[in-house]
């Protein structure tokens, strides 16, 4: 007999009597690492690999927290019978004894990591992960949990079993909208149910899965009529396993159930690596071309583009661009260009249409982009996508902590992207920490600012919006019904209006008001449907008067300042650059209309 297998027979009482301990040691005092020895250095288990890591077990086991910080040996997950193996019948074609395989599927992990258990530490995590469970207390208001129903027996969904240790991406994911049990994606609605089953594919981890690996086939049926779980969106939706670098779902590229962007085909989206995993539930569930299907805009529903459409409007797939015929001349350009993407970053793109260094990025197309071309080199950020390259980790850089699974644009995402086309705003010089201050909320500010300039010529109509409350626009002029405002039904208010350009400009409103980072995902794109929609609404003609609308439209800040000042220019400029903004001009204004990046002048055609 062997020395190790010797070893192992004296360890065998020792092993199997230590289940459940949670004091670093077995009921004979022996510590989890010594329990274990045997386990490993027995030939039947000593190089057995992972089946999702293919990494050796052992090794795993070693430096993780159930070993080092003595919480958990081989025989606490895996319960061996006595006398666990029977060495005789192993040499000579006998059966061992019992053991339990796949301590996952069986349960085992709940003896420690359940929403019961005796400990401070893992019941500060079981709301998250439990927040269903009849074994805590149910929250008054519905929520999402890890461990939903379909979850139970599956923690290797998102947990190494062996290498236990909690990650810096699961901190990170936590962080995220994606991880967040109390998200209204995850909880507006129990959408696991049959009443739901079209929403599944985008809010619950089981219906994604099902919807990419089943050619985008939506769900007809709910997946569980369980009154009690939600789901967030799990690891294992974009991972197959808990081996995440390898185990990436690689999925086809998307094509949107709606028309495109000049209705004469279905909307597709480019091929972007692992940013196809993304474009599926930020696409947008209808394009403005559903309008076009509208029979009666004396008498209609609205049409709503869902929301968090980021790809939509990043693709320009969604917005409504109908307020004047395509070939209307706009400056050097024509109306249709301004408003189609170009045809070599969007399937079915036109010669001539919007380009964006921001549709490039993590695709070849960024090799070389003028925007700065000694950077955008090949191997730099030409991968993975746009989604993936702005929000997780650009390919060809730094990894970034927890490889961005918050998905948050923070310090890491500046010094990784921003910086290479955003050193400097106003002679400020951006850095990690004041990028978010002095760069993106200033834009997003005045994006707001458009939008609340577009509510303002809606409301001029008897039309106020609720984002609160389907269907979001409500009529003015109608009694209340129960107590409540009535949906608008007449998009021509009293036929003094194109009903489907009201619609259209009402349709815009909402989809970038559902958007709120629109301002960054296509910032052409929609300052331009923000800027028509209020040159339609203000005097029902496409004629260039939305700063004069502006400048009069009363509107102020929170401080009580103008909201939109137009000085005699818009930028100050020094040796042919732009430094600071000229005057009293206010961001807003710069946002809403045109002005030269070499003169700092306003642009004799104001549209941007």
């Amino acid at each position: 007999m062997r020395l190790k297998d010797l070893v192992f027979l004296i360890l065998i009482p020792v092993l199997v009597t230590g289940c459940g301990s949670d004091s670093g040691k077995n009921s004979n005092g022996i510590s989890k690492l010594v329990a274990s020895q045997g386990c490993m250095n027995l030939s039947c288990h000593g190089t057995i690999a992972s089946p999702g890591t293919g990494a050796v077990i052992a090794d795993e086991w070693l430096s993780s927290a159930h070993n080092l910080n003595n919480a958990a040996g081989c025989a606490d997950c895996h319960e061996p019978d006595s006398g666990h193996p029977n060495l005789c019948n192993k040499c000579h074609g006998g059966g061992g004894f019992g053991v339990t395989a796949n301590p996952d599927l069986s349960g085992k992990c709940g003896k420690c990591h359940g929403p019961s258990y005796p400990s401070d530490v893992l019941m500060a995590l079981a709301p998250q992960h439990y927040g269903y469970s009849s074994a805590t207390a149910l929250p008054s208001s519905p929520r999402a949990s890890y461990v939903s129903a379909q979850y139970q027996g599956h923690c290797r969904a998102c947990h190494n079993p062996h290498a236990n240790t909690l990650t810096q991406n699961h901190r990170e994911y936590a962080k995220s909208l994606h991880g967040d049990p109390k998200g209204v994606a995850w909880t507006h609605y129990d959408f696991k149910q049959n009443n739901y089953a079209a929403c599944q594919r985008c809010h619950t981890s089981t219906g994604f899965k099902h919807f990419i690996t089943n050619n985008f086939t939506a769900p007809t049926t709910g997946f569980s009529t369980d009154s009690a779980t939600r789901e967030v969106l799990a690891c294992d939706a974009c991972h197959a396993s808990y081996d995440y670098k390898k185990s990436l779902r690689k999925i086809p590229a998307f094509t949107a159930t709606y028309k495109n962007f000049n209705g004469t085909a279905l909307a597709s989206y480019p091929d972007s690596g692992e940013t196809n995993l993304c474009i599926p539930c930020h696409a947008g569930r209808e394009s403005a071309q559903k309008l076009d299907t509208v029979a009666d805009f004396g008498n209609a529903g609205f049409v709503n583009s869902h929301y968090l459409a980021a790809a939509g409007l990043m693709y320009m797939q969604l917005g409504f661009t109908n307020f004047t015929s395509p070939g209307a001349a706009i400056g050097t350009s024509t109306y249709g260009k301004s408003l189609s993407p170009d045809n070599i970053t969007t399937p079915g793109g036109i010669s001539g249409g919007t380009s964006s260094t921001h549709r490039k990025f993590g695709t070849p197309l960024i090799n070389g982009d003028g925007h700065n071309p000694t950077v955008f080199v090949s191997g730099f950020m030409d991968k993975n996508g746009p989604c993936v390259t702005c929000h997780m980790n650009a390919s060809g850089t730094t990894v970034r902590p927890g490889n961005g699974h918050s998905l948050q644009i923070d310090g890491n995402t500046f010094k990784q992207v921003c910086i290479n086309c955003h050193p400097s705003e106003n002679t400020v010089t951006l850095t990690a920490d004041n990028f978010r201050a002095k760069f993106l909320e200033p834009q997003k500010e005045a994006f707001e600012g458009g939008l609340e300039l577009l509510e303002h010529e809606i409301a001029k109509y008897g039309v106020s919006f609720d984002e609160a409350t389907n269907p979001y626009f409500f009529d003015e002029n109608l009694p209340l019904l129960n107590g409540k405002k009535q949906p608008v039904r007449d998009w021509t208010r009293g036929g003094t209006v194109d009903g489907r350009k009201f619609m259209g400009a009402c349709f815009n409103f909402q989809v970038l008001t559902r958007e709120p980072a629109a301002f960054a995902h296509a910032r052409s794109y929609s300052r331009r449907l923000i800027y028509d929609s209020i040159d339609y609404l203000d005097d029902l003609a496409m004629n260039l008067s939305v700063g004069t609308t502006a400048v009069n439209s009363g509107l102020t800040m929170a401080n009580g300042s103008p909201l939109f000042v137009k000085d005699t220019q818009a930028y100050n400029t020094a040796n042919g650059t732009f430094t600071t903004v000229y005057g009293t001009t206010s961001e807003a204004m710069l946002y809403l209309i045109a002005w030269s990046r070499s003169t700092g002048a306003w642009n004799a055609v104001q549209r941007p």
